[in-house]
Parts: C-alpha cells; structure tokens; sequence
C-alpha cells in the first residue's frame, strides 16, 4: 500500500511540472498566434493608411505649386517697378536739394533717363550725377538743362576711364571747376570747359603716373592758387604729374605746389636781397603772364645754393622746388601734349566697345522700359502688392482647411485610431503586465482633439451665423469679394505680363499701327474694371446675405454650440489583467474600444 502510494506521488511530481510545461507552451503558442494575426492586420492597415496619405501629399503639393506661384507673380511685379521705385526716390532727392517741380523736373528727369541709356548706367545713378552738379557747381544750371546733360555726360564718359567710378569722376569735374573758378554766365561755354578739363586730366594720366583721383586730390590744395597766379589747368595738370613721380602723390603733391608757387609770387624780403645779388630777374620769376616753368627757369642759375634756395621756398618745400626747376622741360612737353586732346573720349569708346558694357547698355534699355510701366503703374502698385500678400494668405489657408477636411473625410482618424489598437495589442501580448505602455496610448489619439476644436469653432460660427442678420450679411459679402478679387487678380496680371510681352517683342516696335500707350491703357481698363467688380461684389454679396436672412436658411444640424467630439480612448481608463500564469488575460478595452470604431 506504501509502495503504491509511493508511486503515485512519484509519478503526480514528475508529470505535474510536465503539464504545467504544457500549459505554458499551449499559451505561449496562442500568444504567438495572436501577435501574428495582429501584425498582418498591422501590416493591412499600414497599406491603406499609406495609400490615404499618398493622396493627401499630392494634393498638398499641388496647393503648394499653386503658392509659389503667386508669390513668383508678386516677385515678378516688383522686379519690374523696381527700377521706377529707385528712379522715383532719386526725383524726389533732386526736388528737394533743388526746390525743381513739375515741367522743369520733368526735363531734367527725362534728361537723366537719356543719359543712363547710353551710358549703361542705372537711372537713379544718372539723376544723382544731375542733383551733385547742381549742388556741387551751382543750381543755376538747373535754368540751362542742356548745359547740364553736356556737363553729366562728361561726368559719366570720364567715369569710363576710372573703372565705372561714377561719384569719383563727378568729385574731379566739380573740384576742377570750383577750383578754376569757372565762369558760369554762359552755361554752354562752361559745359565745353568742363569737356576740355575732362580730356586733360584723362589725358595727363596717360603721360604721368597720377590717377584722376589723385590729381583731383592735389587739385583742392593747390587749385584756386594756380588760377589766381595765372597757371592754366593743363600745366597745373603737368606739375601735378611731375611731384607724383618724386614721389609727392595726392593732397600731399598739391601742397607742395601751392607753396611753391606763393612763395615764388611772394618772396621774402631777405630771399629777393640773395636773388638780386645772384643776379635773378624777379620781374621774370613774378610775371603771371608767362608760363610757371619760364618763370622757374629764371632760378636756374641758383637752383644749385642751398642758402638763396632755402632762403625763398623754406627748408620744407626745397625739394619739391628743386624738382620742379629741374623738370621743366618735361613739364613744358606734356602740357603741349594734353592740351586739345580727346583723349577721355577716346578712352570711355574703348572701354564701351567692350561686351560687358553693351550689355550694361541692353540693362538700362529694359530698365528704362520699366521706369515707364512703373509710372502707368503707380497709383495702383499698393494695391497689387496687397492683392499678392492677400492671395498669398488665402491660398495658404485654403491648404490648412483642406488638409484638414481632408484628413476627416478620408477616414485617417479612424485607420490612426486602427493602427494604435494593433501596435497596442501587440505590444500588450508580447510585454506582460506593462500598464506603462497603456498609459501612453491613452495619450496619442491628439487629432481627436483637433478634429473637437474644428467643430466648435466650425459650430460657434455656424450658430453667429443663423442668430445674427449682420454676421450673415458680412460672411456673404467677404465671400463674393475673396472670390471676385482672386479671378480678378489673376485676370489682371495676366493682362500685365501679356502687354509686357507685347512691349518687349522687337516686331512691334517697328508696326506703324501699335503704341506702347495703347497697351498701358489697355492694362489700364483691365485694372479699372476688375476693381469696379470687387467693389461691386461686395455689395452683391450683402444684397445675397440679406435675402438668406429673410429665407432663414440655416446650416442643417449646427443650431447649437456643443463640443461633444473628444476621443472616448481618453476619457475611459485602461485595464490590463492578467492571469495565474502570469500571461495577459482577456480585458483590452482600449483596444476593443477603437475597434469596435
């Protein structure tokens, strides 16, 4: 009996583990079974999610195309009133300086357009060369604007040959002339002056080493000197050249000029003692109607006494005195050889024939084009520009309400709420009582909460909508003028960029029967009309809103503000059991809650 026993417990201890074993492996399989039905349906869910958001993406990126593109049209249209923009506020800088208005500003506006073109330049840089004559020499000129185009044509052609520098050629001619005290009671005499002092700084460049600029340095210290000691310009120009290769260059060689001249017109009363005594004419040395070299040259036989040297010219210009003595036979040849050249026009027509200035040429042609459309534009440039930007903004709304009915309509909400069941289930059979993970489910359905926040403000509107005649009258009104003013809009630039073409097609121009005026005003009507229909829309859309008032047409199924969407995955917590075995037992309400969705 105590052996049978024995037995049976024997056998009760070995195969009691093995059916626990076998317990365990059936449950396990099962486990094993439920992931893989729950990754195929994954996998199922995925695809129809993905082919959902395809369509979604496409559409997105159509509205997208269609953004840039109006925002490319706005681009467009400021590119091209650019020009005019800086032309305009050039103007107004020249009006101001000038106290000029109406015709007379007109002329000169005109002028400065011309003068851009054929110099390739920009406009606004043209008008600023007029305004700095005009302030620079005297406003007088802006009584004899043919005197002046001359005088900025000189300014732009010498600027040819410092490297397209346009306000340093326009600082040598207006220090040139100031300097000489040119005479401007005949403005056109004053204007070829200025031409021959254009040539003869150019041309002294090209015998000496001083650049323009630098001549134009030495010029404001020694200028007004030379004049009133009767040295003419071109061999002040040759002195100039002279001290630059002793290596007195700039304001630092026109010092050295002035003071050598003062103090050969004005020698002290020890200085002429020593001369007279060395035997130096000083009615030769002072005669101002002799050239500055012949009137060195009377020092020629002292040139080589320190003392009577240093006695007339001071210790600090000995050298420079010295060096010019000793060049005044170079000095004499290059004024001969400057004077009555052309040789800045010469310069400025190779430098034009180059490639890269006619295309700067072709550039002030077509920015002059577009100075003329932004004058027929002007009144309504704002306008425009706050039709882009409110396009803009509606084409970018629209997309948000799009996406967003899209996202409702397509079912997203319910394949996202789908999905997160499976990722769940699987999760929740593969970690064993992991309440963690339930809890963060709790926490993803967000787009139910979006979709909640649409439908209350979609409510709240729909409720001020069929409460409030005014509220009706105003959404009926902003209707009929977004949607007139937005094929308004598009049917305007599309005139614009057609006359543009028209304008810019080389046949026309040579068609006795096409003007360019006739294709501003036709832009023009175009624009008058569109406006006139916005404006008209708007009362059209207030008459349509009235008549749904008295209709009292009211949204189906909104009469009342509620919000009653939010999720129930979030309200309702989350359960997990589990069983003796320690393996996920039966409750998945969350899961169950969405599938059953």
């Amino acid at each position: 009996m105590q052996v049978t026993q024995w037995i049976l417990e024997l056998v009760d201890r070995i195969t009691s583990p093995l059916h626990a074993a076998t317990d365990a492996a059936e449950e396990a399989t099962r486990v094993i079974d439920d992931t893989e039905e729950v990754v195929e349906r994954l996998g199922e869910t995925s695809g129809k999610t993905a082919g959902k958001l395809e369509g979604l993406g496409k559409g997105m990126f159509f509205l997208n195309q269609l953004k840039e593109g109006v925002d490319n049209i706005r681009d467009s249209f400021n590119d091209a009133i650019e020009p005019g923009v800086r032309f305009e506020t050039a103007v107004a800088e020249m009006s101001g300086i000038t106290n000029m208005e109406g015709k007379e500003l007109d002329v000169l506006a005109t002028k400065a357009r011309n003068t851009a073109k054929a110099f390739g330049v920009d406009a606004s840089n043209a008008m600023v060369v007029y305004k700095d004559l005009l302030s620079k020499i005297t406003p007088e000129l802006k009584k004899a604007p043919d005197a002046l185009e001359i005088m900025s044509n000189n300014v732009m052609t010498l600027s040819k040959t410092m490297q397209n520098d346009v306000p340093g050629a326009s600082a040598a001619m207006s220090t040139a002339m100031n300097q000489y005290k040119v005479s401007l009671d005949d403005p056109m005499k004053a204007a070829q002056t200025m031409t021959d002092y254009m040539n003869i700084m150019a041309a002294g460049t090209v015998e000496g080493s001083a650049e323009i600029r630098e001549v134009a340095e030495a010029l404001k210290q020694t200028g007004s000197v030379a004049k009133t000691f009767g040295v003419e310009f071109a061999e002040t120009n040759s002195l100039i050249q002279l001290l630059d290769k002793s290596g007195k260059k700039g304001s630092e060689g026109g010092i050295a000029l002035r003071n050598t001249i003062v103090k050969l017109q004005a020698p002290t009363t020890d200085a002429i003692k020593q001369l007279k005594a060395a035997g130096v004419n000083i009615k030769t040395m002072q005669n101002q109607s002799l050239s500055l070299t012949d009137r060195l040259r009377a020092l020629t036989p002292v040139m080589h006494n320190a003392t009577i040297m240093s006695a007339l010219f001071g210790s600090e210009n000995l050298a420079s005195a010295m060096a010019l003595i000793e060049g005044v036979d170079q000095i004499d040849t290059w004024t001969e050889a400057i004077q009555g050249s052309t040789s800045a026009v010469d310069m400025a027509n190779k430098q034009m024939d180059t490639y890269a200035e006619k295309q700067k040429r072709m550039q002030a042609f077509i920015d002059d084009l577009k100075i003329s459309f932004f004058e027929f534009v002007e009144p309504i440039a704002p306008a425009i520009e706050v039709v882009g930007i409110f396009v803009g903004a509606l084409v970018t709304l629209g997309t948000v309400a799009w996406s967003i009915s899209q996202i409702m309509s397509l079912g997203i909400t319910k394949i996202a709420g789908v999905w997160v069941a499976s990722m769940a289930k699987m999760a929740l059979s593969t970690i064993v009582g992991s309440r963690l993970i339930s809890v963060a489910i709790m926490g993803i359905p967000v787009i139910g909460w979006i979709v909640a926040i649409i439908t209350a403000v979609i409510a709240f509107v729909a409720f001020l909508y069929n409460k409030f005649e005014g509220v009706r009258v105003f959404l009926f009104g902003l209707w009929e003028v977004l949607k007139t003013g937005f094929l308004s809009f598009f049917k305007t630039i599309h005139t614009i960029q057609m006359g543009i073409i028209e304008i810019l097609n080389p046949v026309n121009w040579f068609r006795d029967d096409w003007s360019i005026d006739d294709v501003f005003e036709r832009v023009k009507k175009e624009v008058f009309d569109n406006a006139v229909a916005v404006g008209r829309a708007w009362e059209e859309g207030k008459e349509k809103g009235r008549e749904s008032w008295r209709n009292k047409d009211k949204v189906p199924g909104l009469d009342k503000f509620q919000l009653d969407t939010a999720p129930a995955a979030v309200n309702k917590p989350t359960t997990v059991t589990t069983s003796t075995g320690g393996l996920p037992g039966k409750t998945w309400d969350l899961v169950e809650k969405v599938e059953a969705a």
